[in-house]
């Protein structure tokens, strides 16, 4: 119960691992504002953190648009009083093409949501933030911020932007008492990877990339998140924390070639 009585907000928190966060996060006491695009779903995650006995709201919105952003701030202040703890994990990477062929509209959808959601989300949070004497802000970034990988420009390009951002939030930050800092997975089973999980050869061949031979388990990353949240982490500030098995130090030209090949034929710039 590391977090009782601490009032967090996820976005993205209706499946993959900001499910897992949100309800993480649920069992060690925190009380949850569920958020996702679709109402419906945000309730059901919202429902299944109160059968635990713990207090949620479910707010659905776009991270991507201000109104919505303040508004979902705003109703969640509401309802508890106060955020102590923000975790921007609202993400997406709907296509892999190659740079020559993105277009305006899919090259603005991956930063309007990877990146310009989690500054209006860490600014409109932060303000309040600010004002109740502190808080935890913690961002989900990703190795490929690190790494760079071919046909995922504008998502490397993002999640490079969120290590960048959390820095200077930390170093601004700092003197209201605000900690903020990030998290890069590496490859994990879940989220955004689902697809990939049941083609047994894929699986196989990136493993075989990692120096420890496995992707990692979506709870690996809420430990972490857990970790950042609480007291145990009292003197970390404007840090990433990598979390991927080895992998940014032992990377293959082309690690993500095995994807591109199985998926590119079934992505579309939108």
């Amino acid at each position: 119960m590391r977090l009782k009585d601490k009032v967090a907000l996820i976005t993205g928190s209706t499946r993959g691992i900001g499910k897992e966060f949100a309800l993480g996060f649920a069992n060690e006491g925190a009380e949850v504002i569920v958020h996702g695009r679709n109402l419906e779903k945000t309730k059901a995650v919202a429902g299944e953190i109160q059968s635990l006995g713990v207090k949620s709201k479910a707010i659905a919105g776009d991270v991507s648009l201000s109104q919505d952003v303040t508004r979902m701030v705003q109703e969640a202040i509401d309802a508890f009083g106060r955020i102590d703890i923000l975790i921007n994990n609202a993400g997406v990477n709907p296509f892999i093409l190659e740079a020559e062929k993105i277009k305006e509209e899919g090259w603005d959808q991956v930063i309007d949501v990877n990146l310009k959601g989690v500054f209006l989300c860490c600014q409109a949070v932060g303000k309040r933030m600010i004002e109740q004497g502190g808080g935890k802000i913690i961002n989900i970034s990703s190795a490929a911020g690190i790494l760079g990988e071919q046909g995922f420009l504008p998502y490397c390009v993002s999640k490079a932007g969120v290590m960048t951002l959390t820095r200077i939030l930390a170093y601004e930050w700092s003197q209201y008492n605000i900690q903020v800092n990030a998290i890069a997975p590496g490859l994990v089973a879940g989220g955004m990877n689902a697809p990939i999980l049941n083609k047994e050869i894929l699986v196989s061949g990136l493993t075989q990339q990692v120096p420890l031979k496995r992707l990692g388990k979506p709870e690996e990353i809420v430990k972490i998140a857990l970790f950042l949240a609480s007291e145990e982490s009292s003197y970390i500030n404007g840090t990433t924390i990598v979390a991927d098995g080895g992998m940014t130090g032992y990377h293959p030209v082309g690690f993500l070639d095995l994807i591109a090949e199985m998926m590119k034929k079934k992505s579309s710039n939108p």
